[in-house]
Formats: structure tokens, C-alpha cells, sequence
């Protein structure tokens, strides 16, 4: 199992989880999966929506899913900042 997974809700529907190997390939699939979503709602074949995405770590010691933090204590978001 990897240690690393993207997550990507969309309100009103179940989330979706990819594993990656690092926060820059979690980044690429978070793009690419707002770039093809975005794109069917301005063709109107979805309609708009709320949604949230994000990196998360597996912790092997209590067997859960945490947020990912990097070595400087940033989450995903400020990482790229």
C-alpha cells in the first residue's frame, strides 16, 4: 500500500481516492481531475458544484488516513504556495 493518496469529493457524491508516490504527482492529479470537471460544467454536462481535494498520509501505527503535512509543518495547499 502506498503511503500517500489524493482525495477528491464533490458534494452530493462519493469521494474518490488515488494512491501517488509524492505531493507533486498528488498535485498533477488534482489539476487534471478540476481541469476535466470544470470543463463538463462549462459544457453543461455537470452541474456546477462544490467540491474539496487534498493529500493525505497513512499512519501505519493506529491504521488511519491524516491530512499530509510536509517537513516544515505546511499542508498541501501551502506546500505549492
Amino acid at each position: 500500500m502506498s503511503d500517500l493518496r489524493v482525495y477528491y469529493h464533490i458534494l452530493g457524491t462519493e469521494t474518490y481516492y488515488q494512491t501517488v508516490s509524492s505531493a507533486e504527482e498528488a498535485k498533477l492529479v488534482i489539476n487534471s481531475i478540476a481541469k476535466f470537471v470544470n470543463m463538463k460544467v462549462e459544457e453543461g454536462a455537470f452541474p456546477d458544484h462544490c467540491s474539496t481535494a487534498g493529500l493525505e498520509e497513512y499512519n501505519e501505527d493506529d491504521n488511519e488516513w491524516y491530512d499530509w503535512y510536509d517537513e516544515y509543518g505546511n499542508d498541501f495547499n501551502e506546500h505549492f504556495r
